[in-house]
């Protein structure tokens, strides 16, 4: 997504706005994520993989579905960094079983 300043500004405060949201209504991401980074991270997707008019055009609730999916995966990720073998076990199979 090629932008102006302007609108790479407009398009932080967006995320911005939906990650302190997200934050405020689950304790964990609060806790478990940094919000200037969290939000870094998603812009960073977001000009990988979007165009400005999609990003435009897509809805807040999209948005914060999308945000909290990429939120979640990466407090998935910290956990399963700090689980033991046998708990990735345990884990794994609590997955296979859903």
């Amino acid at each position: 997504m090629l932008s102006t300043n302007i609108q790479q500004e407009s398009t932080i405060s967006r995320i911005e706005r939906v990650v302190a949201t997200l934050m405020d209504e689950n304790p964990i991401f609060k806790e478990d994520l940094n919000y200037r980074e969290i939000v870094k991270h998603i812009f960073k997707i977001v000009q990988e993989h979007l165009t400005l008019d999609k990003f435009n055009n897509m809805s807040d609730e999209k948005l914060k579905d999308n945000c909290s999916f990429v939120m979640s995966t990466e407090v998935l990720g910290k956990i399963g960094a700090e689980l033991t073998p046998e708990q990735m076990t345990i884990f794994d199979d609590a997955i296979k079983r859903k």
